[in-house]
């Protein structure tokens, strides 16, 4: 049950028998955690919060991959998430709630993005090009030279103001 409210800017881990640890999500430190399993190394994200030292590794972000450039992929991609002067990341999960974040809504009329992009997608076609494509970026993306961008930016865009463009009906991921 753990929750990154794009709204609040809040990162919320369950600590189990219903209690949670939440704090803001630019406290968060992230780590790539190397384990050891049968079979090979795998690694997985692993949340620090630097105030307390409290350590978040079993998290629904938190799965065990094969390769390191995903685990750090999905940081970008939750720093992205989580930037709200920035689009939502253009993602399947994320394709239903687009319209509701007013700054990827305003996004997507500018580049015409239709609205049920991944739904139509065809996926053999897809992953035959355009998503090979992309795999081999990621794969070969410096990730050891990337900063994280989202903790200087943040304040730059008040939250109250944002928090009113919203409809009632948004989600947190």
């Amino acid at each position: 049950m753990s929750e990154f409210n794009r709204v609040t800017g809040q990162a919320k881990f369950a600590l189990g028998k219903g209690r949670y640890f939440e704090a803001p999500f630019i406290e968060f430190d992230a780590y790539v955690e190397r384990v050891v399993q049968r079979g090979g190394i795998f690694y997985r994200l692993m949340f620090v919060h630097r105030y307390t030292g409290k350590i978040f590794n079993k998290t629904w972000l938190s799965g065990v991959e094969a390769s390191k450039h995903e685990v750090l992929a999905l940081w970008d991609m939750l720093q992205r998430f989580m930037d709200v002067s920035q689009p939502i990341p253009d993602m399947p999960r994320f394709e239903p709630f687009r319209h509701l974040d007013p700054v990827t809504a305003e996004y997507d009329r500018k580049t015409n993005r239709p609205p049920r992009y991944w739904r139509d997608l065809d996926l053999e076609a897809w992953k035959a090009s355009e998503g090979a494509e992309l795999a081999r970026a990621q794969a070969q993306f410096p990730w050891n030279k990337r900063h994280c961008k989202l903790t200087p930016k943040l304040g730059q865009v008040d939250m109250e103001v944002y928090r009113k463009q919203r409809p009632e009906t948004a989600v947190p991921i």
